[in-house]
């Protein structure tokens, strides 16, 4: 039995979806959430072991660079190193002495350069190893 309705279609001419509904499951488990939690945590461990240190050659840079600005004429290299290392006690900086340079050619400008290396411990026998390099003066 056939029934003429106008506003009925054959079926066979209506758009076929094929695409399906995501099923509940879809999504991200509990082993994606551990996961994701576990790298955003090793990430917060290193910034939070690794800023220390760029926070001291931050805090190095400025005072190498007042140092070099203050440094008067007469003053000798060796008095610049100490009242470089007064400001860097001040600080709570210890660099050794051998990594840092004065360089001074008579009256002129001087010229303060403190390069180090200072290995973070990460994890277990894992370490980073930092290379920085302050510069102050003309």
């Amino acid at each position: 039995m056939q029934v003429y309705n106008p506003f009925i279609r054959k079926l066979g001419s209506l758009p076929q979806k094929t695409a399906e509904l995501p099923s509940p499951e879809a999504g991200i488990g509990l082993i994606g959430v551990i996961f994701w939690i576990l790298i955003l945590v090793l990430a917060i461990a290193f910034v939070v072991k690794v800023m220390p240190s760029y926070y001291d050659y931050w805090s190095l840079q400025n005072i190498v660079k007042q140092q070099a600005q203050q440094a008067g004429p007469e003053e000798s290299a060796g008095q610049i190193l100490y009242n470089l290392n007064g400001r860097l006690g001040v600080a709570m900086i210890r660099i050794p002495q051998k990594d840092i340079v004065i360089e001074k050619a008579g009256s002129g400008p001087v010229l303060i350069t403190v390069t180090y290396d200072k290995i973070v411990p990460l994890a277990g026998n894992m370490s980073l190893l930092l290379h920085f390099q302050a510069k102050g003066g003309h």
